[in-house]
């Protein structure tokens, strides 16, 4: 490790990484994110926060070979607020973050993964992993997705996992954490959203939360209400592709995608 850090605390585990309180050489507190051996990119990640600069997103203060530094924010995480009786506001925060990420920047990161590519083992699943009655919806999101992917749009760097348990509130305002570090159409930065707060099955499977996050995100940031959805589904599936790769339960993904296709549907 190229850093002098004391003091290491160790505060949160994911399948992707392992994350650290720590202190550095001034006595300031910092957050280091230990990447698991094969999950995940220190380098995307520190190149793309280090392009944001502090603004929508954490600050950057380091990358290593499997591990990057950033600023230290223990504010609530957004999560709170929309568990609160509060989600329309969250919503409004993640257009306006996502909108400060997207803002045009030059020396745009080099090495971030195209959308496409980045799918591409959920476009290779095999359907028969799926529960037999769920197969149908990894067969229509499949078919979603070729379908909005083949339509041309504006191609930008994507954090890749904006949602309410990666956003924390900070001095300046809510910031983003962790990005996946992508390349691809600017709707895909609002797709985590509608699965989150991750666990809470009436607010995320909720046809009426789910059109009112398409307005908000269609009316903020200017992108088709169509295409937000079917990012949003896109997602979804993709992530329980992950989580039957992983032997994990998809019924979560269960009780909300069938939601997301219905409004999909009818947008």
């Amino acid at each position: 490790m190229r850093w002098s850090l004391s003091k290491l605390t160790q505060v949160a585990e994911t399948s992707e990484a392992w994350t650290y309180k720590v202190q550095r050489d001034d006595n300031s507190p910092a957050a280091l994110r230990i990447y698991r051996p094969g999950v995940g990119s220190p380098e995307r990640s520190g190149s793309l926060l280090e392009w944001y600069r502090g603004d929508g997103a954490i600050r950057h203060f380091g990358t290593a070979e499997n591990a990057v530094l950033t600023e230290w924010a223990e504010g609530r995480m957004l999560s709170e607020p929309a568990l609160d009786g509060k989600d329309a506001q969250a919503t409004n925060a993640i257009a306006n973050l996502v909108g400060m990420l997207h803002v045009s920047r030059p020396n745009e990161p080099e090495n971030l993964v195209p959308l496409r590519e980045y799918l591409s083992d959920f476009f290779a699943a095999d359907v028969r992993i799926w529960p037999d009655t769920a197969r149908d919806l990894y067969a229509r999101s499949v078919g979603i997705a070729y379908a909005t992917l083949d339509k041309p749009a504006a191609e930008i760097p994507l954090h890749g996992a904006v949602h309410h348990d990666r956003i924390v509130l900070a001095e300046r305002g809510w910031i983003a954490r962790a990005p996946v570090g992508l390349w691809g159409d600017p709707a895909y930065d609002l797709a985590a959203s509608f699965l989150h707060p991750w666990g809470k099955v009436e607010l995320a499977a909720d046809t009426i939360r789910i059109n009112a996050m398409a307005d908000a995100f269609a009316a903020k940031l200017g992108h088709k209400r169509k295409r937000i959805l079917a990012f949003a589904a896109i997602y979804a599936a993709n992530s329980a592709c992950q989580a039957l790769a992983a032997g994990e339960s998809i019924n979560w993904h269960l009780a909300v995608l069938p939601n997301l296709l219905a409004v999909y549907d009818l947008a």
